[in-house]
């Protein structure tokens, strides 16, 4: 079955173009729906419930930020993954579409390898959700036949913890806070956690900060120490060890290496 995929723009030739590209690369594999605005978008959001969403930032009626301030509303399971374009190679437009939840920001004029390589690391992600949603459906299942008492399936929590940690990332986050959002024992979820990530709920974060940190350093803009405190770090001098623990570089470095248009 095609997944199903939004184009927002009020740009007719970008949606057309974007459609034309996507279809041609990706033969059979998506449904496209066409919307000028952000209203429009949302609208079917709620009444289609399409997978992916690609989203110009800048639209009339509604922008992508609404759109996406909307999207973080829908219960986890019901909501697309963003990728987000612009025609501003700026800091704070960066920053605000990933704290809004967009997995990818893409700079007009569109290049096609970035679009394409956007798309396919979204869709692996699409895959791995539906069969933890898959697995949790025929857990569940099983304990009804069985006549045990249906309990709460450790991926589907393990699911819903790291779409909360997603979420929340740029806040003071802890295992306390997440462990009980789920509604799971700290000492359980600690273990359940690395057990289904490899990696323990303190190194998850790290990762994870770091790798929307440096969405941000590849953008025009942004002191370092601005973009430490917008990825959840409480000071640049931890954020600048962290960084040059996982990425062998300073953030500066990495910003010198990786910044658009150099």
């Amino acid at each position: 079955m095609p997944t199903k995929l939004l184009i927002a723009d009020d740009e007719k030739n970008i949606r057309m173009g974007l459609q034309a590209m996507i279809e041609r690369e990706f033969s059979g594999l998506y449904e496209c729906v066409l919307v000028k605005d952000g209203r429009e978008a949302w609208q079917h959001v709620k009444q289609f419930l399409p997978e992916l969403v690609i989203t110009d930032i800048r639209m009339p009626v509604m922008d992508g930020i609404m759109l996406m301030q909307h999207i973080r509303e829908l219960e986890p399971e019901r909501r697309p993954l963003v990728i987000i374009l612009s025609g501003y190679d700026e800091f704070q437009y960066a920053r605000e579409a990933i704290r809004c939840g967009a997995r990818e920001y893409l700079l007009k004029p569109i290049v096609r390898e970035e679009l394409f390589g956007a798309l396919a690391v979204l869709n692996e992600e699409l895959k791995e959700r539906n069969h933890l949603i898959d697995d949790s459906v025929v857990s569940v299942e099983k304990d009804r036949l069985v006549g045990a008492s249906v309990i709460p399936d450790r991926n589907g929590s393990m699911t819903r913890a790291i779409q909360y940690i997603h979420a929340h990332y740029s806040e003071d986050l802890n295992m306390a806070v997440v462990s009980n959002s789920v509604s799971l024992n700290y000492t359980y979820f600690s273990q359940a956690f690395k057990a289904y990530t490899g990696l323990s709920f303190v190194q998850y974060v790290k990762r994870l900060r770091i790798t929307e940190a440096k969405k941000l350093l590849k953008c025009q803009g942004g002191k370092i120490y601005e973009i430490a405190a917008n990825v959840g770090f409480d000071n640049a001098k931890h954020f600048n060890k962290v960084f040059r623990e996982l990425e062998g570089m300073t953030p500066q470095q990495f910003r010198v290496q990786n910044q658009k248009g150099n």
